[in-house]
């Protein structure tokens, strides 16, 4: 009999769940939309997704569950310290003992990114490389380092928020995420285009393609940005792969290799030599493979 879990990748939009084994394979999944009524709505919306996976697959039962949830994560208790901005009240939370308590299964919890990125290492693009950096392009920035085939967490399980570097930009303070995130790109879209106002950075690109000029130079600003501070990072880690995730990664092919370009532009020659930089492959399963995967390891281990 397989040796499954029950994976859980929380978003700030829906909760994607399912059952997947040691290999990446997600065996059966289904989400739902993330509720943001109160912390209480949303861990009743993960009890009662857990007991729709047992009862679909109830010829693999689960050994333990996985969860990748926004925010710090102390990552031995599965205790959600805070940081979680998309959901309110998500913090102080001791999430593991929640669920064990309700379901009988142990639960192991961490970082929604880190789960992607580990996604990503094991299964996707990241599989053959040793010192990897993902980065995942959404609302923010979210990122993960792999060093010598390990997940980087930090002395406090607080490692990785690579969209949360400070800088300035046209004289505004902030962080590198406040202004190369596809939440910034439509905002610089929208305040520079008067009226023609849009609500993603997906229609951002679909004006750029048909030729809107505001569009096409906003885009080019923000793969500038983008790219100066991989550059930077290239520069501090001298990784082999360089992974980006999110929507535009594999709806977008010509603007990671325009990314690519300029960070190579910025990065030093000898920490970027060799460096692969590519689009991630799993989309939006990743996360739960990552978290599956995290989960079956920590059981065993």
């Amino acid at each position: 009999m397989k040796q499954t879990a029950i994976a859980i990748d929380i978003g700030g939009t829906a909760i994607k769940y399912g059952l997947t084994d040691l290999n990446g394979v997600i065996l059966w999944d289904d989400s739902i939309p993330t509720p943001h009524d109160s912390r209480e709505a949303l861990i009743d919306t993960l009890i009662q997704s857990i007991r729709k996976v047992r009862s679909a697959m109830s010829d693999h039962p689960p050994l333990c569950i996985g969860i990748g949830t926004p925010g710090m994560v102390d990552v031995e208790s599965g205790y959600i310290l805070g940081s979680a901005f998309q959901l309110p009240g998500w913090e102080n939370l001791p999430l593991a003992d929640i669920i064990l308590k309700e379901t009988g299964l142990r639960a192991y919890v961490d970082n929604d990114a880190n789960m992607m990125a580990l996604g990503e290492f094991r299964f996707g693009k990241g599989k053959n490389g040793k010192n990897v950096l993902f980065f995942t392009l959404g609302t923010g920035i979210g990122g993960a380092v792999f060093i010598n085939g390990a997940l980087y967490r930090g002395s406090k399980n607080a490692g990785g928020e690579l969209g949360c570097f400070p800088m300035e930009f046209e004289g505004r303070e902030g962080h590198w995420e406040d202004f190369a995130s596809m939440k910034a790109l439509t905002e610089r879209y929208n305040l520079r285009s008067g009226n023609d106002n849009v609500s993603s950075a997906k229609l951002v690109f679909e004006k750029a393609s048909a030729g809107n000029r505001i569009a096409e130079e906003t885009i080019s600003e923000n793969i500038h940005l983008v790219g100066r501070g991989i550059a930077g990072y290239i520069n501090i880690f001298n990784p082999d792969t360089i992974i980006i995730g999110g929507g535009i990664s594999d709806k977008q092919p010509g603007y990671i290799n325009r990314v690519k370009a300029e960070a190579l532009k910025y990065a030093l020659k000898e920490c970027s030599d060799g460096v692969e930089i590519v689009a991630a492959s799993l989309g939006n399963r990743a996360g739960m493979a990552g978290a599956g995967y995290f989960a079956l390891k920590m059981h065993f281990g």
